[in-house]
C-alpha cells in the first residue's frame, strides 16, 4: 500500500517530493491496463491499410456431394506421434507420401477439401509484425449443426516454401462451432494461404473427422 504524502512548497520539503514522485510512478504502473489481447506474448497486429480476403469465384467444388463423418472412424495416427503434422512428417515424408488437399479458395467461406463441413473465417487486421488471431465457425454439411471439439490449427504459407509463425497459437472454442485460432503471424507481405486443420489427432480417412481447408489472404 502506498501511504499519504503532504508535500508544501518550500526548499525544505524537496526532500518529500523526491519521495513521492516514485510512488506516483509505481501507483500508475499498477493501475494501467494492457494496450492489447497479447500483450503476453506480442501485440496484435495493425496498419492502415489491412490485408484482407483474396477476391475470386466463390467456392463450389462440393457441389451436392456430403461425406458424413463418424467418431468411431478417428483411427489416431501412430502411437508415438503427437498429431496427424508429426505422423505426416514422419513416416509418411520418409516414405514419400504428400498429405492431398484440396484447391486453395477465394473469399472468407466455403467448404473443407472432403465435404464435411463448412467453414466460414473472419480475422483481427491482417497485417505484419503482430499478431493476427482468426475467427472460424465450423458446421456439419450433414445437418448444418456446429461442429464441436475441432481443435483447428493453422499453417500459413507463401510461395509454397516460406513459413508464417504459428508456434504459440492455441485454439479456443469461445462457443459450440465457433473458435478463435491464433496467435498467428505474417512476416512479409503478398499473396499468403491459410490452411486450417479440423481433428488433428484423427487419421485423414474418408469417414473420419479429420479435415482441412485452405484460403487466400493478401498481407500488404
Amino acid at each position: 500500500m502506498i501511504r499519504s504524502f503532504e508535500c508544501g512548497h518550500d526548499p525544505q520539503d524537496q526532500a518529500c517530493w523526491r519521495a513521492l514522485v516514485p510512488a506516483l510512478v509505481l501507483l500508475f504502473a499498477c493501475n494501467s491496463s494492457p494496450k492489447t489481447a497479447s500483450d503476453a506474448g506480442g501485440s496484435v497486429a495493425t496498419c492502415s491499410a489491412p490485408g484482407v480476403a483474396t477476391v475470386g469465384a466463390a467456392d463450389q467444388h462440393c457441389g451436392a456431394n456430403v461425406q458424413v463423418t463418424s467418431k468411431v472412424a478417428c483411427n489416431p495416427p501412430d502411437a508415438g506421434a503427437a498429431s496427424m503434422h508429426d505422423a505426416i512428417s514422419t513416416a509418411d515424408q520418409d516414405a514419400g507420401v504428400v498429405p492431398e488437399f484440396g484447391d486453395t479458395m477465394y473469399g472468407s467461406e466455403g467448404d473443407d477439401d472432403d465435404c464435411k463441413y463448412h467453414v466460414r473465417w473472419s480475422s483481427t487486421q491482417l497485417c505484419q509484425g503482430g499478431d493476427v488471431y482468426f475467427t472460424v465457425t465450423l458446421t456439419n454439411k450433414s445437418d448444418g449443426k456446429p461442429v464441436t471439439g475441432a481443435t483447428p490449427s493453422p499453417d500459413l504459407v507463401i510461395g509454397d516454401v516460406h513459413p508464417g509463425i504459428i508456434e504459440h497459437s492455441k485454439p479456443v472454442e469461445e462457443s459450440p462451432g465457433t473458435y478463435k485460432v491464433g496467435p498467428v503471424g505474417f512476416d512479409q507481405s503478398g499473396h499468403w494461404t491459410v490452411r486450417f486443420h479440423f481433428f488433428g489427432d484423427c487419421s485423414d480417412a474418408q469417414e473420419s473427422p479429420h479435415g482441412h481447408a485452405a484460403f487466400y489472404v493478401d498481407v500488404p
